[in-house]
């Protein structure tokens, strides 16, 4: 088997069927796709029973729900393929994105292989924004080298455009945070594998396309693991920059991104639908206050709203913040 695609799925009886189809499109034809039912309470796991039956390349299994780390590491004890690559539930991607990526891993007997994505924000499926990352260039990284490139490496940090030698993610143990349930476990596992990785190999075309859904997405939703993912991933890659001699040049993007993040998960509490009690929401700035007590950012290289959450974090004037969110995200 050459290449694995885990797909763990929980309650996407709308798009779940649209996600896998556009994969079958690919011409490898020595795949598998993996669906692994996280105890979804709708039907989607009917309808991944029925994918097996209509296609051979599909396995499907159920499991009770642990969250969408602990679907990814149950299918990697289970998979076949030489290689591994994730897509989410709801989302689609191109022709290419398993045969030309194996094509990728296999020039350059890479470790890892990063490829590009489009990126669509959908509000009840109305597109509210996008933009399109790819690599400049096909080219390997080697060892050491790879942190001369890490900002090119790491530019879309999702695991969906990213494709893994399982036996490398096996002999350094290399699996997702089952404690993060909120987004950033892709950072984790990434920094994991680039940590150990010889090869990094770039593929310069966008294959996957990201899907952000404010409905139906867990990372977009005001929540402290999110928060707590936030900073342990920074951390984690901070330490990493540090540990190769290139924290010098990385501090600056490293505590923008910690600002950035904190801001946009304290916006996601109102934006595109949510709501939240200010009792809910005064924690959460008070984890995100803390946070960045020690970041050394200037106010300059923040976004607006970023500075302008910054500064009322700052002055712990949280009842006007919850207020200048309500007002402006509902």
């Amino acid at each position: 088997m050459k290449v694995s695609v885990i797909i763990p799925v929980y309650n996407s009886e709308k798009y779940v069927r649209t996600a896998v189809e556009s994969i079958l499109k690919d011409p490898l034809d020595d795949f598998e796709i993996m669906l692994i039912d996280d105890g979804s309470t709708d039907s989607s796991g009917k309808i991944c029973d029925e994918l097996q039956k209509e296609y051979s390349k599909i396995v499907t299994y159920h499991k009770p729900n642990g969250g969408m780390c602990s679907a990814r590491n149950f299918a990697l004890q289970h998979a076949k393929g030489e290689y591994i690559t994730f897509m989410d539930n709801d989302d689609i991607c191109h022709e290419g994105f398993v045969g030309e990526n194996y094509k990728i891993a296999k020039k350059y007997d890479a470790d890892v292989v990063r490829f590009g994505r489009e990126y669509l924000v959908l509000d009840h499926d109305k597109t509210i924004h996008r933009d399109v990352y790819q690599p400049k260039k096909e080219i390997a990284y080697y060892d050491d080298d790879i942190y001369n490139h890490y900002e090119e490496i790491r530019e879309s940090n999702g695991v969906w455009t990213g494709m893994y030698r399982k036996s490398f993610l096996d002999e350094h143990n290399i699996r997702f945070d089952e404690t993060l349930r909120h987004g950033h476990e892709d950072t984790l596992f990434n920094l994991s594998a680039y940590k150990d990785a010889k090869t990094i190999a770039m593929n310069p075309h966008s294959y996957y396309v990201w899907m952000r859904r404010y409905e139906h997405s867990s990372s977009a939703k005001l929540n402290q693991n999110r928060l707590d993912g936030i900073y342990k991933a920074l951390k984690v890659e901070n330490d990493l920059m540090t540990e190769k001699g290139v924290r010098s040049t990385y501090f600056d993007v490293y505590s923008r991104r910690i600002m950035n993040y904190c801001a946009e998960s304290i916006i996601a509490g109102f934006a595109y639908g949510n709501t939240c009690t200010f009792s809910q929401f005064k924690k959460i700035c008070k984890r995100a206050r803390k946070i960045i007590k020690n970041t050394k950012t200037r106010k300059s290289d923040l976004d607006f709203k970023s500075k302008v959450v910054f500064t009322l974090l700052k002055l712990r004037l949280y009842l006007v913040l919850f207020v200048l969110c309500k007002i402006l995200y509902r």
